[in-house]
C-alpha cells in the first residue's frame, strides 16, 4: 500500500483548498496565454492540473498512487476539466515532452531529489519554462486561535515519525545548488469556515495521521482533536484564513 493510499478519501475534501483567485493571480504573475501545456506532479486529486486547466492548453496529472488518479480522473469529469492522468512517478517519468509550467504541490519533500531535478531539467521548456511550487495551510491569528491546539493534537500523533523532518524542507532550499532559482512568490489569502467534521478529515487526510497510521487508535485520535477545538466552535463552525502560496522557479540565465 502506498503512503497516501489510506488518505485518499479525505484528501480531496478536506484539504485546504486553493482559493479560485489564487489561480489566477498566479496566472497573471508569470504571464500565461492559455496554449501552455502543464504537468502537475505529485497530483493527488487533481486539486493543482484541474485549478489551472481553464489557463493553459493542456494539463497533464502525474502521481504513483493510483487511488489519488481516480480520484483525479471523477474531480476533473466533475469540473468539466480535460485531464491527462498518468500513474507514475516523477524519477522514471519517460516523455519526450516539453512542459511549459511544471505545478508540484505538497510533494516535493517526498520526491527523490537528484533524480527528479534531472527529469525537470529535460523536460522543462528552454527559457520561458516554469516550476511552480504551491501550498495552502490555515494561519494563526487573533480570529482563530484554534490553530494551535488543533497542530498540537495532530503532532503529538506523528510525534517520532522519521518523515517528520520531511514536510519543513523550504522549496528554495530544495533547489539550491541546482540549474532552477526562485524567481519570484505569490499568495492569497482567504477567509472561509470550517467544522470540527471538516478538519478531522483533513487531519486523515495527511500521511503522518492517516487512518493507516493511526490504525486501531483513530477512535481516541479522533476525539481529542474535537475536544480540542471544541472551545472555539460559534454557531457549529470555526472562523479559518487561509493562505495559498506559490514559489516560482526557472532555469538559471
Amino acid at each position: 500500500m502506498g503512503r497516501f493510499a489510506s488518505t485518499v478519501e479525505f484528501y480531496a475534501r478536506y484539504r485546504e483548498p486553493y482559493p479560485p483567485k489564487f489561480y489566477q493571480k498566479v496566472a497573471e504573475e508569470i504571464g500565461l496565454h492559455g496554449d501552455e501545456a502543464l504537468l502537475d506532479v505529485g497530483c493527488g486529486p487533481g486539486m493543482l492540473a484541474i485549478g489551472f486547466a481553464s489557463f493553459v492548453g493542456s494539463c497533464t496529472g502525474l502521481d504513483p498512487e493510483p487511488g489519488m488518479i481516480a480520484a483525479a480522473r471523477s474531480a476533473a469529469a466533475e469540473a468539466g476539466a480535460a485531464l491527462l492522468l498518468i500513474d507514475g512517478r516523477i524519477e522514471e517519468f519517460q516523455t519526450s515532452q516539453a512542459y511549459d509550467i511544471v505545478t508540484i504541490g505538497r510533494a516535493h519533500h517526498w520526491l527523490e531529489r537528484t533524480p527528479t531535478l534531472a527529469v525537470l531539467d529535460r523536460i522543462l521548456a528552454p527559457d520561458s519554462g516554469r516550476i511552480l511550487i504551491c501550498r495552502t495551510s490555515s494561519v494563526e491569528t487573533p480570529e482563530t486561535p484554534w490553530v494551535k491546539p488543533y497542530r498540537k493534537v495532530r503532532s503529538a500523533w506523528a510525534s517520532g515519525r522519521p518523515e517528520k523532518k520531511q514536510y519543513r524542507v523550504n522549496p528554495s532550499e530544495w533547489f539550491a545548488d541546482s540549474c532552477f532559482s526562485a524567481i519570484g512568490e505569490t499568495s492569497v489569502t482567504e477567509r472561509s469556515q470550517v467544522t470540527i467534521a471538516d478538519l478531522i478529515g483533513r487531519a486523515l487526510s495527511r500521511s503522518n495521521t492517516s487512518p493507516e497510521v493511526v490504525a486501531g487508535g483513530q477512535e481516541k485520535f479522533e476525539a481529542e482533536i474535537a475536544a480540542a477545538l471544541a472551545p472555539f466552535v460559534r454557531d457549529g463552525v470555526l472562523v479559518e484564513q487561509i493562505v495559498a502560496r506559490a514559489s516560482i522557479f526557472g532555469r538559471l540565465p
